[in-house]
Protein backbone atom coordinates (compact mmCIF):
# COMPACT_ATOMS: atom_id res chain seq x y z
CA UNK A 1 0.00 0.00 0.00
CA UNK A 2 1.46 3.54 -1.33
CA UNK A 3 1.16 6.39 0.53
CA UNK A 4 0.37 9.23 -1.41
CA UNK A 5 -1.20 12.76 -0.73
CA UNK A 6 -3.60 15.01 -3.09
CA UNK A 7 -2.48 18.22 -3.81
CA UNK A 8 -5.56 20.72 -3.61
CA UNK A 9 -4.81 23.77 -5.44
CA UNK A 10 -7.26 26.48 -4.05
CA UNK A 11 -8.46 29.77 -5.62
CA UNK A 12 -6.58 32.97 -4.06
CA UNK A 13 -9.18 35.11 -2.54
CA UNK A 14 -10.20 38.38 -4.63
CA UNK A 15 -9.92 41.24 -3.20
CA UNK A 16 -12.48 43.53 -4.66
CA UNK A 17 -11.35 47.76 -4.82
CA UNK A 18 -13.84 50.02 -3.62
CA UNK A 19 -15.00 52.15 -7.04
CA UNK A 20 -13.55 55.00 -6.41
CA UNK A 21 -16.10 58.33 -7.66
CA UNK A 22 -14.66 62.08 -7.75
CA UNK A 23 -17.75 63.99 -6.10
CA UNK A 24 -17.78 67.85 -5.42
CA UNK A 25 -19.66 66.57 -2.32
CA UNK A 26 -16.40 65.52 -1.00
CA UNK A 27 -14.79 69.34 -1.18
CA UNK A 28 -13.81 71.34 -4.23
CA UNK A 29 -11.70 74.17 -5.14
CA UNK A 30 -12.63 77.57 -6.69
CA UNK A 31 -10.40 79.01 -9.24
CA UNK A 32 -10.45 81.37 -11.50
CA UNK A 33 -11.31 80.23 -15.42
CA UNK A 34 -8.35 83.10 -16.38
CA UNK A 35 -6.23 81.34 -14.13
CA UNK A 36 -7.02 77.73 -15.15
CA UNK A 37 -6.41 79.01 -18.92
CA UNK A 38 -3.11 81.09 -18.32
CA UNK A 39 -1.33 77.84 -16.71
CA UNK A 40 -2.30 75.75 -20.02
CA UNK A 41 -0.30 78.40 -21.84
CA UNK A 42 2.14 78.79 -19.56
CA UNK A 43 5.65 76.20 -20.63
CA UNK A 44 6.14 74.57 -17.32
CA UNK A 45 8.08 71.51 -16.72
CA UNK A 46 6.04 68.12 -15.52
CA UNK A 47 7.20 68.99 -11.65
CA UNK A 48 6.27 72.81 -11.61
CA UNK A 49 3.46 71.91 -12.95
CA UNK A 50 2.51 69.22 -10.35
CA UNK A 51 4.18 71.62 -7.63
CA UNK A 52 1.12 74.19 -8.90
CA UNK A 53 -1.82 71.97 -8.95
CA UNK A 54 -0.48 70.73 -5.33
CA UNK A 55 -0.11 74.39 -4.08
CA UNK A 56 -3.48 75.60 -5.15
CA UNK A 57 -4.46 72.20 -3.34
CA UNK A 58 -3.26 73.28 -0.62
CA UNK A 59 -4.31 76.85 -0.37
CA UNK A 60 -7.70 77.25 -2.76
CA UNK A 61 -8.87 74.14 -1.07
CA UNK A 62 -8.92 75.92 2.04
CA UNK A 63 -10.04 79.03 0.47
CA UNK A 64 -6.79 80.28 1.68
CA UNK A 65 -4.40 82.44 -0.13
CA UNK A 66 -1.46 81.70 1.12
CA UNK A 67 -0.33 78.92 3.75
CA UNK A 68 2.40 77.14 5.37
CA UNK A 69 3.43 73.95 3.11
CA UNK A 70 6.56 72.17 3.52
CA UNK A 71 8.12 70.59 0.72
CA UNK A 72 7.56 66.99 2.29
CA UNK A 73 4.43 67.86 2.19
CA UNK A 74 4.61 68.72 -1.99
CA UNK A 75 6.74 65.20 -1.89
CA UNK A 76 4.04 63.04 -0.79
CA UNK A 77 1.66 64.74 -2.74
CA UNK A 78 3.22 64.54 -5.95
CA UNK A 79 5.72 62.05 -5.15
CA UNK A 80 8.50 64.23 -6.26
CA UNK A 81 11.75 64.39 -4.21
CA UNK A 82 11.99 66.93 -1.94
CA UNK A 83 14.91 68.26 -2.97
CA UNK A 84 13.66 68.19 -6.52
CA UNK A 85 10.70 70.38 -4.89
CA UNK A 86 12.90 72.60 -3.75
CA UNK A 87 14.25 73.69 -6.94
CA UNK A 88 11.32 73.82 -8.56
CA UNK A 89 9.26 76.15 -6.24
CA UNK A 90 11.92 78.50 -6.43
CA UNK A 91 12.19 78.66 -9.93
CA UNK A 92 8.22 78.86 -10.48
CA UNK A 93 8.62 82.01 -7.06
CA UNK A 94 11.12 83.19 -9.62
CA UNK A 95 9.01 83.47 -12.78
CA UNK A 96 6.14 84.74 -11.18
CA UNK A 97 3.30 81.80 -11.01
CA UNK A 98 3.91 81.25 -7.04
CA UNK A 99 4.51 84.66 -4.51
CA UNK A 100 6.22 83.49 -0.80
CA UNK A 101 5.16 85.64 2.27
CA UNK A 102 7.72 84.43 4.91
CA UNK A 103 7.46 80.75 4.98
CA UNK A 104 3.65 80.92 3.48
CA UNK A 105 3.55 80.29 -0.34
CA UNK A 106 0.32 80.53 -2.80
CA UNK A 107 -0.32 81.39 -6.28
CA UNK A 108 0.11 84.48 -7.86
CA UNK A 109 -3.31 85.82 -9.12
CA UNK A 110 -1.86 88.42 -11.05
CA UNK A 111 -0.91 86.62 -13.78
CA UNK A 112 0.28 89.48 -15.80
CA UNK A 113 3.22 89.24 -13.93
CA UNK A 114 3.73 85.59 -14.71
CA UNK A 115 7.17 84.79 -16.78
CA UNK A 116 5.06 83.07 -19.77
CA UNK A 117 8.40 82.70 -21.90
CA UNK A 118 9.45 79.19 -23.38
CA UNK A 119 12.29 77.09 -21.35
CA UNK A 120 14.40 75.04 -22.39
CA UNK A 121 13.32 71.62 -21.09
CA UNK A 122 15.57 68.17 -21.31
CA UNK A 123 14.37 65.15 -19.71
CA UNK A 124 16.87 62.83 -17.74
CA UNK A 125 16.39 60.14 -20.16
CA UNK A 126 17.53 62.50 -23.12
CA UNK A 127 20.48 63.74 -21.37
CA UNK A 128 21.86 60.46 -20.62
CA UNK A 129 20.98 59.95 -24.80
CA UNK A 130 22.45 63.02 -25.27
CA UNK A 131 25.12 61.77 -23.75
CA UNK A 132 25.58 58.54 -25.09
CA UNK A 133 25.02 60.11 -28.25
CA UNK A 134 28.23 62.20 -28.15
CA UNK A 135 30.34 59.22 -26.89
CA UNK A 136 29.27 57.17 -30.35
CA UNK A 137 30.21 60.08 -32.84
CA UNK A 138 33.72 60.76 -31.07
CA UNK A 139 34.69 57.48 -30.97
CA UNK A 140 33.52 56.81 -34.42
CA UNK A 141 35.03 59.89 -35.88
CA UNK A 142 38.09 58.70 -36.98
CA UNK A 143 36.66 55.71 -39.33
CA UNK A 144 34.05 58.52 -40.90
CA UNK A 145 35.62 60.06 -43.99
CA UNK A 146 36.13 63.61 -43.88
CA UNK A 147 33.19 64.20 -46.04
CA UNK A 148 30.68 62.57 -43.33
CA UNK A 149 31.91 64.59 -40.33
CA UNK A 150 31.91 68.00 -42.94
CA UNK A 151 28.46 67.40 -42.99
CA UNK A 152 28.06 67.06 -39.51
CA UNK A 153 29.74 70.29 -38.92
CA UNK A 154 26.98 71.96 -41.51
CA UNK A 155 24.59 71.03 -39.96
CA UNK A 156 25.38 72.11 -36.73
CA UNK A 157 26.33 75.55 -37.87
CA UNK A 158 22.81 75.40 -39.63
CA UNK A 159 21.34 75.20 -36.05
CA UNK A 160 23.49 77.45 -34.33
CA UNK A 161 22.75 80.18 -37.32
CA UNK A 162 18.85 80.01 -37.29
CA UNK A 163 17.08 83.63 -36.36
CA UNK A 164 16.49 84.10 -32.86
CA UNK A 165 12.79 84.72 -31.50
CA UNK A 166 12.19 87.81 -30.24
CA UNK A 167 11.68 88.56 -26.67
CA UNK A 168 8.29 89.08 -25.43
CA UNK A 169 7.65 92.00 -23.38
CA UNK A 170 9.71 94.61 -25.67
CA UNK A 171 7.65 98.03 -26.66
CA UNK A 172 8.49 100.79 -28.99
CA UNK A 173 9.48 104.08 -28.01
CA UNK A 174 6.43 105.38 -28.86
CA UNK A 175 3.94 102.88 -27.10
CA UNK A 176 6.13 103.37 -23.81
CA UNK A 177 6.09 107.41 -23.83
CA UNK A 178 2.10 106.60 -23.96
CA UNK A 179 2.17 104.03 -21.40
CA UNK A 180 3.91 106.09 -19.47
CA UNK A 181 1.59 108.97 -19.83
CA UNK A 182 -1.43 106.80 -19.56
CA UNK A 183 0.84 106.03 -15.90
CA UNK A 184 1.15 109.47 -15.32
CA UNK A 185 -2.22 109.98 -15.29
CA UNK A 186 -3.60 106.97 -12.97
CA UNK A 187 -1.53 107.96 -10.35
CA UNK A 188 -2.44 111.67 -10.75
CA UNK A 189 -5.86 110.98 -10.51
CA UNK A 190 -5.58 108.68 -7.41
CA UNK A 191 -2.50 109.94 -5.45
CA UNK A 192 -0.75 106.85 -6.22
CA UNK A 193 2.55 105.72 -7.00
CA UNK A 194 2.84 103.27 -9.31
CA UNK A 195 5.52 102.69 -11.57
CA UNK A 196 5.33 99.64 -14.15
CA UNK A 197 3.73 100.97 -17.54
CA UNK A 198 4.00 97.65 -18.74
CA UNK A 199 0.22 96.33 -18.23
CA UNK A 200 -0.62 99.73 -20.25
CA UNK A 201 1.42 98.88 -22.94
CA UNK A 202 0.18 95.34 -23.40
CA UNK A 203 -2.98 97.41 -24.22
CA UNK A 204 -1.20 99.94 -26.75
CA UNK A 205 0.25 97.24 -28.68
CA UNK A 206 -1.94 95.67 -31.46
CA UNK A 207 -2.22 92.14 -31.83
CA UNK A 208 -3.40 89.39 -34.16
CA UNK A 209 -6.96 89.40 -32.43
CA UNK A 210 -7.34 93.23 -31.77
CA UNK A 211 -6.64 96.53 -33.01
CA UNK A 212 -4.53 98.59 -30.50
CA UNK A 213 -5.91 100.96 -27.87
CA UNK A 214 -5.33 104.21 -27.55
CA UNK A 215 -4.17 106.38 -24.88
CA UNK A 216 -7.71 108.33 -24.94
CA UNK A 217 -8.97 104.67 -24.51
CA UNK A 218 -6.77 104.14 -21.55
CA UNK A 219 -7.26 108.13 -20.27
CA UNK A 220 -11.14 106.96 -20.53
CA UNK A 221 -11.29 103.67 -18.63
CA UNK A 222 -9.09 105.05 -15.66
CA UNK A 223 -11.29 108.40 -15.44
CA UNK A 224 -14.02 105.73 -15.03
CA UNK A 225 -12.47 103.21 -12.70
CA UNK A 226 -11.37 106.50 -10.06
CA UNK A 227 -14.78 107.99 -10.36
CA UNK A 228 -17.43 104.97 -10.71
CA UNK A 229 -15.76 102.02 -8.78
CA UNK A 230 -16.26 101.72 -5.12
CA UNK A 231 -13.15 101.07 -3.24
CA UNK A 232 -12.71 98.09 -0.85
CA UNK A 233 -10.43 98.56 2.53
CA UNK A 234 -9.79 102.18 0.64
CA UNK A 235 -7.86 101.31 -1.91
CA UNK A 236 -8.78 101.83 -5.54
CA UNK A 237 -8.07 99.26 -8.58
CA UNK A 238 -4.29 98.94 -9.77
CA UNK A 239 -3.53 99.57 -13.61
CA UNK A 240 -2.93 95.51 -13.68
CA UNK A 241 -6.43 94.80 -12.67
CA UNK A 242 -8.32 97.89 -14.82
CA UNK A 243 -5.69 96.38 -18.00
CA UNK A 244 -7.14 93.63 -17.77
CA UNK A 245 -6.99 92.00 -21.71
CA UNK A 246 -9.83 90.23 -21.48
CA UNK A 247 -12.10 92.39 -19.80
CA UNK A 248 -10.89 96.17 -21.44
CA UNK A 249 -13.02 96.16 -24.33
CA UNK A 250 -16.41 95.94 -21.69
CA UNK A 251 -14.32 98.20 -19.30
CA UNK A 252 -14.51 100.57 -22.37
CA UNK A 253 -18.31 100.21 -23.53
CA UNK A 254 -19.32 101.23 -20.13
CA UNK A 255 -16.43 103.75 -19.92
CA UNK A 256 -18.03 105.52 -23.08
CA UNK A 257 -21.27 104.55 -22.09
CA UNK A 258 -20.92 106.50 -18.98
CA UNK A 259 -19.44 109.65 -20.50
CA UNK A 260 -22.37 110.64 -22.47
CA UNK A 261 -23.95 111.16 -19.08
CA UNK A 262 -21.17 112.13 -16.95
CA UNK A 263 -21.53 115.88 -15.17
CA UNK A 264 -18.14 117.68 -14.45
CA UNK A 265 -19.18 118.67 -10.95
CA UNK A 266 -16.82 120.09 -8.27
CA UNK A 267 -17.36 117.65 -5.32
CA UNK A 268 -15.66 119.55 -2.46
CA UNK A 269 -17.88 122.90 -4.20
CA UNK A 270 -20.77 120.97 -3.10
CA UNK A 271 -20.09 119.81 0.49
CA UNK A 272 -19.28 123.04 1.24
CA UNK A 273 -22.59 124.21 -0.32
CA UNK A 274 -24.37 121.77 2.57
CA UNK A 275 -22.58 122.81 5.44
CA UNK A 276 -23.41 126.13 4.40
CA UNK A 277 -27.00 126.04 3.69
CA UNK A 278 -27.30 123.10 6.70
CA UNK A 279 -25.41 125.03 9.39
CA UNK A 280 -26.48 124.43 12.79
CA UNK A 281 -29.50 122.40 11.60
CA UNK A 282 -27.55 119.07 10.26
CA UNK A 283 -24.10 117.73 10.93
CA UNK A 284 -21.50 118.77 9.19
CA UNK A 285 -19.68 116.84 6.80
CA UNK A 286 -16.54 116.37 5.02
CA UNK A 287 -15.44 115.14 1.39
CA UNK A 288 -14.48 111.26 1.01
CA UNK A 289 -14.52 108.86 -1.59
CA UNK A 290 -18.19 107.50 -0.66
CA UNK A 291 -19.58 111.06 -0.83
CA UNK A 292 -17.99 112.14 -3.89
CA UNK A 293 -18.91 108.72 -5.21
CA UNK A 294 -23.12 110.01 -4.45
CA UNK A 295 -22.48 113.79 -5.54
CA UNK A 296 -21.74 112.95 -8.97
CA UNK A 297 -24.68 110.04 -8.81
CA UNK A 298 -27.47 112.37 -7.80
CA UNK A 299 -26.11 115.77 -9.94
CA UNK A 300 -27.10 113.96 -12.86
CA UNK A 301 -30.89 113.80 -11.59
CA UNK A 302 -30.66 117.85 -10.81
CA UNK A 303 -31.73 120.37 -13.74
CA UNK A 304 -29.17 122.54 -12.61
CA UNK A 305 -25.93 120.50 -12.56
CA UNK A 306 -24.07 122.42 -10.47
CA UNK A 307 -23.20 123.37 -7.17
CA UNK A 308 -26.06 126.05 -7.30
CA UNK A 309 -28.27 123.43 -7.86
CA UNK A 310 -27.79 121.31 -5.00
CA UNK A 311 -27.68 124.78 -3.25
CA UNK A 312 -31.35 125.04 -4.56
CA UNK A 313 -31.87 121.86 -3.50
CA UNK A 314 -30.54 121.37 0.45
CA UNK A 315 -32.65 124.96 0.54
CA UNK A 316 -35.76 123.43 -0.49
CA UNK A 317 -35.30 120.23 1.54
CA UNK A 318 -34.89 122.42 4.79
CA UNK A 319 -37.93 124.42 3.97
CA UNK A 320 -40.13 121.15 3.19
CA UNK A 321 -38.29 119.46 5.80
CA UNK A 322 -41.32 118.80 8.95
CA UNK A 323 -39.60 118.11 12.71
CA UNK A 324 -39.66 114.56 12.49
CA UNK A 325 -36.53 115.00 9.59
CA UNK A 326 -34.84 116.49 12.84
CA UNK A 327 -35.35 114.74 15.42
CA UNK A 328 -38.98 115.61 16.02
CA UNK A 329 -41.63 113.66 18.18
CA UNK A 330 -42.42 111.12 16.12
CA UNK A 331 -38.79 110.69 14.87
CA UNK A 332 -37.53 108.99 17.46
CA UNK A 333 -34.35 110.92 17.79
CA UNK A 334 -33.38 110.08 14.25
CA UNK A 335 -31.55 112.97 11.94
CA UNK A 336 -31.87 113.79 8.35
CA UNK A 337 -28.26 113.91 6.72
CA UNK A 338 -25.89 114.29 3.93
CA UNK A 339 -26.40 110.43 2.59
CA UNK A 340 -29.99 110.70 3.42
CA UNK A 341 -30.16 113.94 1.09
CA UNK A 342 -28.14 111.86 -1.66
CA UNK A 343 -30.50 109.71 -2.43
CA UNK A 344 -32.63 110.20 -5.57
CA UNK A 345 -36.32 109.47 -3.58
CA UNK A 346 -35.49 112.14 -1.38
CA UNK A 347 -34.80 114.83 -4.09
CA UNK A 348 -38.09 113.14 -5.63
CA UNK A 349 -40.02 113.69 -2.64
CA UNK A 350 -38.79 117.37 -2.14
CA UNK A 351 -39.81 118.05 -5.94
CA UNK A 352 -43.33 116.65 -5.44
CA UNK A 353 -43.73 118.07 -2.07
CA UNK A 354 -44.01 114.89 -0.24
CA UNK A 355 -41.66 115.14 2.59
Amino acid sequence: MSNTAEIIQFRAPVVREELRVADTDNGFMRIANELTDSILLADLTARQLKIMLAIMRKTYGFNKPLDRITNTQIAEMTGIHHTHVCSAKRQLIERGFLVSNGTKVGINKHISMWDMKPIKQVSQNSETLAKSANKTLANSANTHSPKQLNTKDTIQKTLKTDPPKAPKGEFSEEILSQAKQALEYYNELTQGSCRSAEPFAVLLTETKSRSAYTLQDLQLVVRWVVMTWKRRDNTIAKPMNICRVNRFDGYLSDAEAWQKTCVDIDCQAVIEVYNDVTNGRMAPVELDRGREIAIRELVTHLATKTSAGFRAYFSAFLEDAREFYFGGPDGTGWHADFEYLMKPETLRKVREGTL
